[in-house]
């Protein structure tokens, strides 16, 4: 799998583009969440930062990844939710609101701890793949200063477009979403159309990892919060959004810091994900509905 200039361009630009308009819907009011149930919010955002770092961990002892691969693996769970949790949790009939917060918290939360878990896991990495323990040859600083500039930079141009200007983001919140999720579908199918020799090695290469990495989220996601005496509804909801992950901030820098083959693990999650996202919110919604008193 290559990635030339023109796809090294547009995948920060994607990734600022769906982040600001990530931004234009959200207020600071939207957090209050976080006060009403705290543990729900922590558990799906900070949690997620735990479950799915550890659950890329264990797929790469199980399978014995080469040092590349296993980075890539460890990039795609260090990376916070996905704004497709949303949707996948509005089809499932989770609680969507929830799902908003812990999109959006994660999200303000990765400057800080996705560069913080890439960094960490390396000299554990190269010890585990067969190498010297050596620590990673990266800048903490290098790929805080890219993650702010594409995620926390555009999130607060749209709140702030939000709060000063709340009829001109209101006006243009719904277009704006189609373009972005038009540019994405783009990105993705270039990617793919560009690499489509390789597409069927890369999935037999990778896609049992991911399939693993994923399923494991679910799992994690769904049953930790159970422990902890969550309600089923705002389980399932939190075993999405562990699950489903912000792969274009995965590839981006796997390509910037590590190279086109430790994007390979996000390329293919960012396929498996709208699959089994899909799979599991007809499950929940059509085959194992909720309660009548949980789903109102």
């Amino acid at each position: 799998m290559q990635f030339g200039v023109v796809e090294k361009t547009l995948l920060p630009a994607l990734l600022a583009i769906v982040m600001l308009g990530m931004g234009l819907s959200l207020a600071v009011s939207d957090f209050k969440r976080i006060v009403v149930t705290p543990v729900q919010v922590l558990v799906g955002s900070i949690g997620h930062f735990v479950i799915m770092p550890i659950a890329a961990y264990i797929v790469i002892l199980i399978l014995g990844l080469d040092y590349e691969l296993a980075l890539g693996v460890i990039i795609v769970g260090s990376c916070p939710s996905g704004t497709t949790s949303n949707l996948i949790n509005y089809w499932a009939k989770g609680d969507v609101a929830l799902a908003v917060v812990i999109t959006s918290l994660s999200t303000l939360l990765c400057p800080l701890l996705t560069p913080m878990i890439v960094t960490s896991f390396g000299s554990l990495l190269d010890a585990s793949t067969g190498g010297s323990g050596k620590p990673l040859e990266v800048s903490f600083l290098e790929m805080l200063k890219l993650v702010v500039a594409v995620i926390a930079v555009p999130i607060g141009i749209g709140m702030t477009v939000n709060h000063r200007y709340p009829d001109i983001a209101r006006a243009i919140e719904k277009p704006y979403k189609i373009f972005s999720v038009s540019f994405l579908v783009f990105v993705v199918g270039f990617i793919i159309f560009k690499n489509r020799s390789e597409f069927l090695n890369m999935l037999l290469l990778v896609g049992g990892a991911v399939i693993l990495h994923n399923i494991l989220g679910f799992v994690l996601g769904y049953f930790i919060p159970k422990l902890m005496r969550i309600p089923e509804r705002q389980s399932r909801t939190i075993s999405i959004e562990v699950a489903i992950q912000n792969t274009t901030l995965g590839m981006t820098l796997a390509v910037d810091f590590f190279g086109d083959r430790v994007a390979l693990p996000a390329a293919v999650f960012s396929l498996w994900m709208y699959f089994a996202g899909t799979v599991m919110a007809v499950i929940w919604s059509r085959y194992l509905p909720l309660p009548n008193e949980e789903s109102a």
